[in-house]
């Protein structure tokens, strides 16, 4: 949808609702608060890798990731890149080879920066109008906030945390795919109320005390096999992981202090190419419970229930880069993809624009 004007507020146009107590977020025994018609029962979903694949049709690459064939981008028959190095496509066409962004997927917990000429805008960092094109990560914080019932509402939630509750849920059979889905107000998304509610069943509350959420490949944080974290560097990348970004930096660029997110992801070995968003892997178990629950309303891919997506017209959620290395090479290669930034460091923050995506929580669109 082309949208003129979008502006973020900090309040939640409907209330959400807060969950039951538990007594430790490590114990998935979930109950749900409704009194059920039948019991619900255990079962085990899809493994997640296969399942973005699927709902997500990648295309096929060779050995050395570059695509085998080109083929025609509609609805019905778009692919998506397999062998993925950066977040700077993003937001595009899938022929450069990036990803629906977290706003693209409506992911309902980002609480994502509005683009009003700020550094960054559009990612979960939240800078000063003011700051200039140098500002570094540490002076824009992440909204985290001590309760989930005021003026920033819930704040950034990271989308690992709600893969491995709605996961949990399921697979748990404490809720049922009739029990999370409401059409005529969300069509084929989980309802952000029902999220939340999973979501502090896992990870409780405290008021007056940030949430710590713990990282996507610890099992507390979800177990996820597609995160490939840095923090052992680029010739050790097997687990245990020591804490670190997912994007692989020179040191060089490091010892910058400015914004990983900017390098490419695992480029090197056994596992390059195989770096997965968790919101990508969340919108995929999405689109399949939907699917399920809703199988004459919602497709079995993402495209199918988003195809605005391909509107050339539609409002941007490319988020804009720095100058980067090996510019000459055309973006849909796989050596444009694995570059890192160019130093001297050279950004410059956006214009003022429309945002696009669908924040149902924590902003309004003005038409």
């Amino acid at each position: 949808m082309k949208l003129s004007f979008a502006l973020f507020v900090l309040t939640t146009a409907t209330p959400l609702l807060l969950a039951d107590p538990v007594h430790s977020a490590n114990k998935r025994q979930l109950k749900s608060s409704k009194s059920h018609s039948h019991k619900p029962q255990p079962r085990q979903l899809p493994e997640i890798g296969g399942l973005m694949a699927e709902v997500f049709n990648f295309w096929e690459v060779d050995n050395e990731g570059k695509r085998v064939e080109t083929k025609p981008c509609t609805v019905q028959s778009c692919e998506w890149n397999p062998y993925y190095l950066t977040k700077r496509y993003d937001g595009a066409h899938p022929d450069y080879a990036g990803h629906p962004t977290d706003l693209d997927v409506r992911y309902a917990f980002y609480a994502g920066s509005p683009s009003l000429g700020q550094a960054f805008a559009g990612s979960p960092l939240h800078c000063n109008i003011d700051a200039g094109n140098d500002v570094q990560p540490p002076s824009c914080p992440k909204i985290e906030t001590l309760v989930d019932n005021g003026i920033d509402g819930v704040g950034h939630i990271p989308p690992h945390i709600a893969l491995a509750a709605l996961t949990w849920a399921i697979e748990d059979g404490s809720y049922t795919v009739e029990e999370i889905f409401n059409y005529d107000f969300y069509g084929c998304r989980v309802v952000p109320d029902m999220l939340l509610k999973m979501i502090r069943h896992y990870y409780p509350r405290t008021d007056g005390e940030k949430v710590a959420y713990p990282p996507p490949f610890t099992p507390e944080g979800g177990d996820f096999q597609y995160e490939f974290p840095s923090g052992n560097g680029i010739d050790n990348q097997n687990p245990p992981y020591l804490p670190g970004p997912p994007h692989w930096c020179t040191q060089e660029y490091l010892d910058t202090g400015n914004w990983p997110d900017f390098c490419p992801y695992i480029f090197k070995g056994e596992n390059a190419g195989k770096y997965r968003h968790p919101h990508i892997a969340y919108a995929a178990l999405e689109v399949f419970l939907a699917a399920e629950r809703y199988p004459n309303k919602c497709g079995e891919t993402w495209l199918e229930n988003n195809p605005d997506f391909l509107n050339q017209e539609r409002v941007s959620t490319v988020l804009k880069f720095p100058a980067m290395e090996n510019e000459d090479f055309d973006a849909d290669t796989v050596e444009n993809w694995l570059v890192q930034p160019l130093l001297p460091y050279a950004y410059m923050k956006p214009g003022p624009k429309a945002v696009g995506g669908d924040h149902f929580v924590n902003s309004v669109v003005l038409a």
